[in-house]
């Protein structure tokens, strides 16, 4: 049975407008300062003022927004969560490495037509990481345009309450990684997608070790899904590529599960390179493996 995963990206009604839409908060569109790693002040300054309303609508947030947000810039300190620093894999930790874990950056390459495949096992992944806990998800315009941007129907059948997104627009990819690294400063946050396309060449190593280091401190995730980008190195703690799998049907002829085809390829927990088949349960808010035949 064919995949079921790509109205998670696309819809009449996009997650930004349309009477269909869940209410969730205005996309912010980030301004046209081309700097490395700067978006315009007032882009910022509203992603700020959305993330502390967001933060302070849960359960985990509260009027001390500032004084939990306001880690400095990453310059320096340890790339991974003390666990992890210390030698604790996530295989060990978690039960299984494609579990990806808090508090690090994970890179998830796909090709175009495996995009909505990559970006629904991102969701995954936010959803079970992120428990409830607000979701940022920086867009950049390309990939919109492209595959199209998240839908709330879709996302929230899911399992990811499109009340819990604040949905981020970039024009370019600074201005994309900017966005993600301020929204990842935020310990109450749950986790930061970033949706970028093509090889990027402002998304290099050292843009790949700032997010690194802001994701260790915070400990938020940061789950940077690569469009039509060739795997390269950076300072990642797992690296991926994703394509779509087969759904299996379920009992009396049900649509399957959403269903990826995952394959590590370094991970700095020590799990050794190997291909998963990965079945997203809707209902318990998990991945399963699947049949690999």
């Amino acid at each position: 049975m064919e995949n079921n995963i790509a109205s998670c990206l696309t819809g009449t009604e996009p997650l930004d407008g349309g009477p269909s839409a869940r209410p969730s908060p205005l996309p912010l569109r980030a301004g046209s300062d081309r700097r490395p790693h700067a978006a315009r002040a007032g882009a910022l300054a509203r992603l700020k003022a959305d993330l502390a309303l967001r933060v302070a609508a849960t359960p985990c947030g509260g009027a001390d927004v500032d004084a939990r947000q306001n880690h400095p810039p990453a310059k320096t300190g340890a790339l991974f969560p003390p666990d992890q620093a210390a030698g604790a894999s996530i295989s060990r930790r978690d039960g299984h490495p494609a579990w990806l874990a808090p508090g690090a950056l994970h890179d998830l390459f796909a090709g175009v037509a495996d995009g909505p495949a990559a970006h629904g096992f991102a969701t995954g992944h936010a959803i079970r990481i992120a428990a409830g806990r607000p979701v940022v998800w920086a867009f950049h315009d390309m990939a919109g345009r492209e595959l199209g941007r998240p839908h709330g129907e879709g996302l929230a059948d899911l399992g990811l309450d499109p009340d819990a997104l604040l949905l981020v627009r970039a024009r370019t990819v600074p201005e994309l990684l900017g966005a993600a690294e301020e929204a990842a400063r935020y310990n109450a946050v749950g986790v930061v997608i970033i949706s970028a396309w093509g090889a990027a060449k402002a998304f290099d190593l050292t843009a790949s070790r700032r997010l690194a280091l802001v994701a260790a401190r915070s400990g938020v995730a940061i789950l940077a899904v690569r469009i039509a980008a060739d795997p390269a190195p950076g300072a990642a703690w797992s690296r991926w590529t994703v394509r779509a799998a087969a759904s299996r049907l379920l009992e009396g002829d049900a649509p399957g599960h959403p269903a990826f085809s995952v394959t590590l390829l370094r991970h700095r927990g020590g799990a050794a390179p190997a291909t998963w088949i990965l079945e997203w349960d809707r209902a318990q808010r998990t991945f399963r493996e699947g049949a690999s035949g």
